[in-house]
């Protein structure tokens, strides 16, 4: 089944150029600041998941972010020119066999990804049935959503291709998804430790007045197991009668003689 189409929009349309510089952006202040609130917000899903193997997919250098999974098998895999991971490969054509993962983690290859729709076909056909993908991105409407308006001459490290939740949901239901949760955070702007400390008000406001809407969330979805279909019996089923006909002729006859 055919993937709803994307919306073109010339200033968030993804490049190579981009996502490098949102990974050398990961490396400053503010990049290390979103970092840890992603962690943090990771951290407490993945210490409740069990299974054998876990993947991560990160569109440059690899950021250990499957160190809380107590799922003893792990690995990672990055797009070619980046290091921090064990695989480099093209994220629209992965090295894994078909249901073989039972944990698959994506930190934000959809904000920056040219085939947003094949990279996601690919993680979705690698995951076993009963298997979870976790989504990291970029909220849309938020603050740093509603700043890309105003900085899009100049566009910032962390400028992408931002997906609301709801449409990532409706992808995800399609391939034979189900939607298990969101969870979001960093409700504050990505500046130094300065301003930040300036604006530490809209934390604590974001996270009460809108707790859905933080700068960046994390979506997870479950794959649906398949099911057992009984065949249909191919013997020849005999109706089986109630009334036994009887010819009206003789009928007849039966009931003068009596």
């Amino acid at each position: 089944m055919q993937l709803p189409p994307l919306n073109r929009i010339s200033y968030n349309a993804s490049s190579p150029e981009l996502g490098r510089d949102f990974d050398n952006w990961l490396d400053s202040e503010p990049g290390q600041a979103l970092l840890a609130a992603e962690r943090e917000m990771l951290g407490e899903w993945l210490r409740s998941q069990a299974g054998q193997r876990a993947v991560a997919l990160y569109s440059g250098t690899g950021r250990d972010l499957l160190a809380e999974s107590p799922l003893p098998w792990q690995t990672s895999i990055s797009t070619e020119g980046f290091g921090g991971t064990r695989v480099q490969a093209r994220l629209e054509l992965l090295p894994l066999a078909k249901a073989s993962v039972d944990l698959l983690l994506l930190h934000h290859v959809m904000d920056f990804s040219q085939a947003p729709h094949q990279v996601l076909r690919e993680a979705t056909r690698s995951i076993a049935p009963g298997g979870k993908v976790a989504i990291i991105g970029f909220h849309p409407v938020s603050l740093m959503g509603l700043a890309r308006w105003f900085f899009w001459r100049k566009r910032p490290g962390w400028s992408g291709r931002f997906y609301r939740p709801n449409r990532l949901t409706d992808w995800l239901q399609v391939l034979g998804f189900e939607v298990d949760g969101m969870a979001s955070g960093f409700y504050t702007m990505p500046l130094s430790g300065r301003g930040r400390e300036r604006l530490r008000l809209l934390e604590w406001l974001g996270s009460l007045l809108w707790p859905r809407h933080g700068n960046t969330y994390l979506l997870v979805a479950r794959k649906r197991a398949g099911m057992a279909k009984l065949l249909p019996n191919r013997q020849k089923r005999v109706p089986r009668n109630t009334v036994v006909p009887v010819p009206v002729a003789r009928w007849g006859q039966q009931n003068k003689e009596s």
